[in-house]
């Protein structure tokens, strides 16, 4: 039975980070996951970029949610709809329903070095996931074993703060 809820959630994307390129992909997803985390990004934002190289790191680790992005200029009813203006955005899916957003990396720290350890609590603060207990607990997640049982990890994304272009948080 847990196989199959495993394999289920694997072909659904679960335990990697994917880019979503239409609107309807994104409403579907909303409709049906019941974790989600949604990165609203552009491609030209340095900082969208950071925050993309965390997700890619904790989606393996938190199989139970889903982890997209979907470029604005993508979804220009959805990023309205959701009242999308300052750039990272994330909007965090729980019930089918959006249960909290972060902003910027203001809850972050305020700075682009914040680490994945930073993102991963103030994502379980939203009860989007759930941290690790006991031992595990004290390990960065980069170094943590992946704890889903059916499918792959993602390749670890090298995390850098060499950037060509140092934007900060963008109205759009």
């Amino acid at each position: 039975r847990e196989m199959n809820r495993a394999r289920d959630l694997r072909g659904r994307g679960h335990g990697e980070y994917i880019e979503l390129h239409k609107e309807e992909e994104m409403v579907k997803l909303i409709g049906r996951e019941s974790r989600a985390v949604v990165h609203f990004t552009h491609p030209q934002f340095a900082r969208c970029k950071i925050l993309d190289q965390h997700l890619r790191v904790l989606a393996p680790h938190h199989f139970e949610t889903r982890f997209v992005s979907i470029s604005v200029e993508r979804c220009p009813f959805l990023a309205q709809k959701f009242q999308i203006r300052v750039l990272p955005c994330l909007l965090l899916v729980d019930g089918g329903r959006v249960a909290d957003r972060i902003v910027g990396f203001e809850e972050l720290g305020n700075g682009d070095a914040f680490s994945t350890n930073t993102l991963e609590r103030r994502l379980a603060k939203s009860k989007v996931i759930e941290l690790p207990k006991g031992e595990l607990a004290r390990v960065p997640v980069a170094e943590r074993p992946i704890s889903y049982h059916v499918g792959y990890a993602s390749q670890d994304a090298d995390i850098s703060d060499n950037d060509e272009d140092n934007a900060k948080e963008l109205d759009y």
